[in-house]
């Protein structure tokens, strides 16, 4: 394998390792990425995790300024929501795209879903949000379109949680859970359109909720975060 190519994915690899971490809330908002870290912790050369924090700066998940390094951003409610957006659009193309390869083929999609509505009924939020990411990228993949699939990944729903977490604290976990089952049948079917208008009006509860969020006095104000100085240790947050 070429060298060039074994560096692509061994930054795809730290990338989704350092959104993993953002997203489960162990690298909180403001703290830093420190590229030297990384290299000890993952036992890598300096060039792949200098190129995956490039590209995490690119997609809006860390911040950087010269002399001050990376760290990771706070995720604003309007950035969330315009996200959600577009997510929604793209994944009303994804089931027109997987439709005809998902017919039938139900076992995996069906467990996924069978993840989330237990998660729902334990009222673990952090596992639920999980299988709930795993449940739409299955359809993403399954679309087998790469251009796609890479818009989709850039918005980078692993660190968008709190705001979904909160839609789902506040509301019927085990409904919203629920509306996953319909979108299998659909697709179990090879009904496309109705697979995508199921994702839609999934979308459109969330969408709704953190736009009439955003419409309240100061919904979800939260202080701008500068990084934290090297060298101080951080309290980490746990997920919940």
């Amino acid at each position: 394998m070429p060298d060039t190519l074994k560096r692509h994915l061994l930054r795809d690899q730290i990338r989704d390792y350092l959104l993993e971490r953002i997203g489960s809330g162990q690298l909180a908002p403001g703290e830093r990425v420190v590229e030297a870290r990384v290299c000890e912790e993952l036992g890598v050369s300096s060039i792949p995790v200098r190129e995956a924090i490039r590209e995490l700066v690119t997609m809006g998940v860390l911040a950087a300024a010269t002399h001050k390094g990376a760290w990771v951003r706070e995720v604003s409610l309007d950035e969330t929501v315009e996200a959600l957006q577009v997510k929604a659009a793209l994944e009303s193309l994804a089931a027109r795209l997987a439709a005809p390869k998902l017919k039938g083929s139900r076992a995996e999609m069906r467990q996924i879903y069978e993840d989330i509505l237990k998660a729902a009924l334990r009222k673990d939020l952090a596992a639920y949000q999980q299988c709930n990411q795993a449940f739409h990228r299955h359809i993403v993949e399954a679309a087998g379109n790469a251009a796609l699939q890479r818009t989709w990944s850039s918005l980078a729903f692993d660190v968008r949680t709190r705001f979904i977490m909160d839609f789902v604290a506040n509301g019927d976990a085990l409904s919203i859970a629920r509306e996953h089952e319909p979108i299998v049948k659909a697709f179990e079917s090879g009904n496309a359109e109705r697979a995508a208008a199921l994702l839609a009006k999934h979308a459109s509860g969330l969408i709704t909720y953190l736009q009439r969020l955003r419409a309240a006095p100061d919904p979800a104000a939260r202080p701008a975060r500068s990084p934290k100085p090297e060298g101080k240790k951080t309290q980490r947050r746990r997920s919940p």
